[in-house]
């Protein structure tokens, strides 16, 4: 599949639900292919993909790693609308239930963008906290 090709890691499913599967993969993936804990990164992946679960129309949600540097950026593709970047506000209200999530991915990623795609739903970008061999250099072996 040539979408497939262009990533190093890519993943797609028909429900956004079936989103969080991809989670241990990309772990997987991660810790075979970069220096640090994934942690971060997996929590980042988990709580993106719930916001898609909890505020996206049913739909198919697309999951990929592109090289930005020395870092991976995961990038997540849902067919909702999005949101206004700007009504996010910079620290959540410590008496709301929720909110918390995007402030704390903030925290923990080198850069988070967010952009509608027109007639193909709201990417969201994290630049993860990862260093990541060059292309074409020899990877991490475990």
């Amino acid at each position: 599949m040539a979408v497939v090709a262009k990533y190093p890691w890519y993943f797609e499913t028909d429900t956004a639900r079936d989103a969080l599967a991809g989670r241990r993969l990309l772990e997987q993936y991660l810790s075979d292919h970069c220096e640090g804990d994934v942690f971060a990164a997996s929590v980042v992946y988990g709580e993106l993909v719930s916001n898609v679960v909890k505020h996206a129309p049913p739909g198919g949600v697309r999951v990929w790693l592109e090289r930005q540097g020395g870092r991976y950026v995961l990038c997540i593709n849902d067919s909702g609308p999005g949101f206004n970047p700007r009504k996010v506000r910079d620290l959540p209200d410590a008496n709301a239930e929720s909110g918390r999530g995007l402030y704390l991915i903030r925290q923990m990623v080198k850069g988070l963008s967010f952009r509608k795609r027109k007639g193909d739903g709201f990417v969201v970008r994290a630049v993860l906290p990862l260093a990541c061999p060059r292309q074409g250099a020899t990877e991490k072996t475990t």
